[in-house]
């Protein structure tokens, strides 16, 4: 799917979305409000997608809004109605989603999103209205769809961290959700250059991803290519483009995802079927332009894994220069897990290393709620600080902040930790913590992978008995 900007769809802007001055706190009473008076009417996913694909009709086709109002007035819209007259004006499979829903929750839905008063910022408030109803849909404990989008401030510290001095002319997410992180980084090269629009893509997991997806980049008024249909980054038909800047959010610790091998190099060794977090790392360094770079988000066992597979890739991409820099980020980041992640930087390889930057940003962030930690602008700015004075080969070696977070390993130093590049063992000289949230994590990777290889002992079994019947037959 090719998302492109429709005649009436808003134009790009160059105003940061962080900083913009939209109430956002009165967009979420609003749309609050909305998914009480649909309470009964759908279910709470429903109610949060059905607000979202409203915001951005009305956002997106201002006469299709306008022929939806008057005959969702009538009482002859429900969700099989809409998905068969206005389908050819939203991305491909999201009406397919609301086609079970009925006349009442459609004529609340299109009165309510109808009293959204944009106060002379139609494009700002509606685009905080759609983010705002897809938080709801992310924080019902029930949906399938907890894992939609990268919390916002983690993409604005990658994006802050690698567009300011890298103007690019492409940008690439193989795992892309929401589109977050291209829109984000979209913003940030428009902000610099209006001129410099760089072209957009990325693969996305399911269809109601793909779907929102699509309407995230024409909200923001990005063309973005996603392909013909949703699914894994070596699947597609594109999957050897390279792309001068690459920012991406995989799945962790999941057992490698079906696909065709041979489309990937695996320059580095074929990583275990267990665990594909080696998978995404290589596939994003494939996909890398010659002088291009990377920020991938990882769950923390990637960096000092003991699997042998994995410790053996891990050297291979130190050794080659791929890996830039590594930042442990704070746990409770993200909505529904508590476990902290680690931020690669990575580049496309150089053939040989001389040193690492080690970044422990573990204990940054501030809780805005009982369980949700949130990075300050401050944090995101220390973090930048200490990054960019190694860039520039500042070497701070004062007690200031920075530096102590942060820590330049040699290639030697590394090598003596057999390539463990867990951050907290360079910057303080401490061992790995694990936390509990992280066990579990470990945990359900051993299950997983004890689940495999049970269902592959029927197969194993029968194997057996065939190399045993005809041994004996030999024997004979």
């Amino acid at each position: 799917m090719r998302a492109t900007v429709a005649a009436d769809a808003p134009e790009a802007t160059s105003a940061p979305r962080h900083r913009s001055p939209v109430d956002t706190d009165g967009v979420d009473s609003t749309v609050f409000r909305l998914l009480d008076d649909l309470r009964g009417l759908c279910a709470p996913t429903e109610s949060a997608l059905l607000i979202a694909v409203l915001v951005f009709l009305r956002s997106s086709h201002a006469d299709q809004w306008g022929l939806l109002r008057e005959r969702t007035g009538h009482g002859t819209v429900d969700g099989s109605v809409f998905a068969a007259d206005f389908c050819e004006h939203l991305p491909p499979f999201v009406p397919g989603f609301l086609q079970g829903l009925g006349v009442d929750a459609f004529t609340t839905a299109v009165r309510g999103v109808d009293t959204i008063d944009t106060q002379g910022q139609e494009q700002g408030i509606l685009l905080a209205a759609f983010n705002s109803a897809l938080s709801f849909l992310e924080r019902d404990r029930l949906s399938r769809h907890s894992d939609l989008r990268t919390p916002e401030s983690v993409v604005r510290m990658i994006v802050d961290l690698l567009t300011p001095d890298n103007p690019f002319d492409s940008v690439y997410d193989p795992f892309c959700r929401t589109g977050e992180f291209l829109a984000e980084a979209v913003r940030a090269q428009t902000e610099t250059d209006p001129t410099r629009i760089p072209r957009v893509s990325g693969t996305t997991f399911n269809e109601l991803a793909f779907g929102i997806a699509g309407m995230n980049m024409l909200l923001h008024g990005i063309e973005a290519e996603f392909g013909h249909r949703p699914g894994f980054p070596w699947d597609r038909d594109a999957a050897h483009d390279t792309a001068d800047l690459v920012l991406t959010n995989p799945p962790f610790n999941l057992s490698s995802p079906p696909g065709d091998s041979t489309r990937e190099s695996f320059r580095y060794g074929e990583p275990p079927k267990e665990n594909a977090n080696f998978r995404w790392l290589q596939h994003v360094i494939d996909h890398l332009s010659p002088n291009g770079r990377a920020g991938v988000v990882m769950a923390n066992g990637a960096s000092s894994s003991a699997n042998a597979k994995e410790a053996a890739i891990r050297a291979n991409m130190v050794e080659d220069g791929a890996v830039e820099c590594l930042i442990t980020l704070p746990g409770q980041l993200f909505q529904h897990t508590a476990i902290p992640v680690t931020l690669w930087i990575l580049k496309a390889p150089t053939g040989r290393c001389e040193e690492i930057l080690f970044i422990d940003a573990s204990g940054l962030g501030r809780m805005t709620s009982r369980t949700i930690r949130t990075l300050r602008e401050e944090d995101i700015a220390l973090v930048q600080h200490a990054y960019n004075g190694w860039r520039n080969g500042e070497r701070d070696d004062s007690e200031s902040e920075a530096s102590n977070i942060s820590y330049v390993a040699t290639i030697q130093e590394i090598r003596d930790k057999k390539y463990s590049l867990r951050p907290s063992i360079y910057v303080t000289g401490r061992a790995p913590q694990t936390s509990q949230a992280e066990q579990a994590e470990v945990l359900t990777s051993l299950i997983r992978c004890l689940d495999s290889l049970e269902a592959q002992l029927p197969h194993v079994d029968a194997r057996t008995s065939q190399v045993l019947q005809e041994a004996r037959k030999w024997i004979r």
